[in-house]
């Protein structure tokens, strides 16, 4: 073992006895947890490493991780030379099962998809030929819709209101696009139907009492109480000041009141009535009597000028909050009432679709990625949401399933992890809320957050019972770096604003040790750019100007020289030490490398190019273009010119 595990490292990997769920901040050290875990497993408990299951979110992540375990397994055997089971573990390693959850849903396809009546020569289509294969079954239920038109029907309401009286295609799109997030829940066809009976409205008599008007009107009180909180600031700095007090001080307490009416809504109607919140103006202000001296002037018009600008902006904020909750309730349930047949059409059309993609699917022996988990979720679970006899024989298989990544984890993932671990009892989860960035992937972080806030402290919980724990402690970075990134999200993260808020608990604590002495902290600079609009004739671009700016920054590092660490001493930096990271670096990047170069600073660039687009991949592919069909003009152009 390279270093000793820290206690609450150790307290993860000796917690046994039910679902655990780790909070592993960046660089605490998570896979060498679930690593250190895993082999503890084997070693102390005498299990084999091929009744664990565990599941990462790539496969260069899976084999990366099979490697490391390869490599420990090694080194302890090494040391324990006569220990017989672990060399057999040894072998045994490249049997386990170590692998992304398509991996995982694969195999359990091919072993058992027999009970869905799958072909036995069903193959897994890629991304481009499943889009061809939507597309065209789409066009085709179209058409047929089309076909058998009805006046006034549900469909042509549909079919005008997204079409525009031009063409289809935004309805298309929104199709498509529904279909494929809808893959996210283990049953989308159910989830689509409570999408469709949540628009009868059977009932309903305030608008708040829909999902849209109860979500809208959260907001507002959300708006509200900042503002009020930003009023009430205001008004502490008039009390410093009588004049100020005596000018602006009515004005507040009239809008604090017309804040306090809108948080005590409790109906849509009422909220309504509330708004706009009274901001009163000023009116006619009353002069000074007696003279100040130039710092109490200066105060006082500095107070001034804070109070108004909270007025200002607090009062932006209020009209928007009235312009979306414009509207009494029965006229906005009037528009839903209208609207409910166009969005139950789309409903079921998806539907319609979804079944007839599937159904082409089926036909041409061939299934997509989601499929993989949905066939899954079919195969353990029935149509109760309870483990089947499959469910339960795979949950014997295994003594523990681990998951890497479980920030990324979507509602049909989380339902198959929860069927093959004897309904998560002997399920181990890790991850980082604060890290997970693919919703647009339609992973559902919420999972996560549902089960950190229910879930006992792992010392506090009983036996058996759920429990989660918090690698807190990061090994990567200085002190000063971290205290920075803390202070940063205290201000920023939200329960509003990032469905967590970054308490003790989720701050990231220093844990790796750097040599005394170092007088580092982390810079924050501000380039002030504001003349450029004041220059005459050809502007200085303001990219080039923050780019000289950072190459004039780097110099100073290389030149003070800044000392870093390597092993246990000091070296100065080096060109290769420093990174710059760009947003867009496609239209900015020729600016940093030309005042880099300007600096002298020796520099390597990724301009993130597309490999496909680059002149010899864009020729082979032409040849290929024409070796499918010679008639195509374009690619035996590209290709006879290159």
């Amino acid at each position: 073992m390279a270093f000793p595990l820290t206690d609450e490292q150790r307290s993860i990997v000796d917690d046994r006895g039910g679902e655990l769920l780790v909070s592993a901040a960046a660089g605490s050290g998570k896979t060498r947890v679930l690593v250190e875990r895993l082999l503890d497993r084997v070693t102390k408990d005498g299990a084999d490493i091929d009744r664990f299951l565990v599941i990462t979110y790539t496969k260069a992540a899976a084999a990366e991780l099979r490697t490391r375990i390869a490599q420990e397994l090694a080194s302890r055997l090494a040391e324990r030379p006569g220990d017989r089971h672990l060399r057999r573990q040894t072998t045994l390693v490249y049997k386990a099962q170590i692998s992304t959850i398509h991996a995982f849903c694969a195999a359990l396809l091919r072993e058992s998809g027999h009970l869905l009546d799958l072909d036995p020569d069903t193959r897994l289509c890629d991304e481009g030929e499943g889009q061809v294969l939507m597309v065209r079954t789409l066009e085709e239920l179209l058409d047929r819709r089309y076909e058998g038109l009805e006046e006034n029907s549900p469909f042509v309401q549909l079919a005008d209101t997204l079409g525009a009286g031009r063409d289809d295609s935004r309805l298309v799109q929104i199709v498509l696009d529904i279909a494929q997030r809808v893959q996210s829940h283990p049953d989308p066809e159910q989830w689509l139907q409570e999408q469709r009976q949540a628009w009868e409205l059977d009932g309903v008599t305030d608008a708040a009492q829909t999902p849209w008007g109860a979500l809208l009107l959260e907001e507002a009180r959300r708006q509200g109480r900042w503002c009020r909180d930003r009023m009430e600031q205001a008004l502490a700095l008039t009390q410093a000041d009588e004049l100020l007090e005596m000018n602006y001080a009515p004005s507040i307490s009239a809008t604090l009141e017309g804040l306090d009416g809108l948080l005590a809504a409790q109906s849509w109607d009422q909220a309504h009535a509330c708004l706009p919140v009274s901001f009163p103006a000023v009116g006619r202000k009353k002069k000074r009597t007696q003279e100040l001296s130039p710092m109490e002037e200066i105060r006082a018009a500095q107070a001034a000028q804070r109070v108004k600008a909270i007025r200002t902006r607090s009062k932006k904020q209020m009209e928007k909050v009235a312009a979306q909750l414009e509207g009494d309730s029965a006229a906005l349930l009037e528009e839903l009432r209208l609207s409910r047949p166009v969005v139950q059409a789309l409903m079921d059309l998806v539907m319609d679709f979804q079944k007839d993609y599937g159904a082409e699917k089926r036909r041409r022996s061939v299934m997509d990625f989601s499929d993989l988990e949905h066939f899954a979720v079919k195969l353990l679970l029935d149509g109760e949401r309870h483990p089947t006899p499959l469910a339960e024989s795979w949950s014997v298989r295994f003594d523990e399933v681990l998951v890497d990544e479980y920030q990324d984890t979507n509602q049909v993932q989380n339902a198959i992890f929860s069927a093959i671990s004897q309904g998560g009892r002997k399920l181990f989860e890790v991850g980082d809320v604060k890290q997970s960035i693919y919703r647009f992937r339609l992973a559902d972080p919420t999972i996560f957050l549902d089960k950190y806030r229910r879930f006992s402290v792992g010392d506090e919980a009983e036996e058996g019972e759920p429990r989660k724990r918090v690698l807190s402690r990061n090994f990567r970075s200085r002190p000063q770096v971290l205290l920075g990134c803390n202070d940063l999200f205290r201000n920023i993260m939200s329960t509003e604003f990032g469905e967590l808020d970054y308490t003790d608990d989720q701050a990231l604590v220093p844990g790796a040790s750097f040599p005394e002495g170092e007088d580092y902290a982390l810079e924050v600079d501000g380039l002030d750019l504001s003349f450029l609009g004041e220059q005459e004739g050809e502007r200085e671009s303001k990219d080039l100007m923050e780019a000289r700016f950072a190459a004039r920054r780097i110099r100073e590092l290389l030149e003070k020289p800044l000392l870093i660490t390597q092993g246990d001493g000091l070296r100065p930096v080096r060109p290769s030490d420093i990174m710059i990271l760009l947003r867009s670096p496609g239209s900015v990047l020729r600016h940093y490398l030309r005042a880099l170069s300007e600096e002298g600073i020796p520099w390597t660039a990724d301009g993130g190019e597309d490999f496909l687009a680059t002149t010899e991949v864009s020729v082979a592919l032409s040849i290929l273009q024409i070796v499918d069909n010679p008639h195509q003009d374009v690619p035996l152009i590209s290709a006879l010119r290159s």
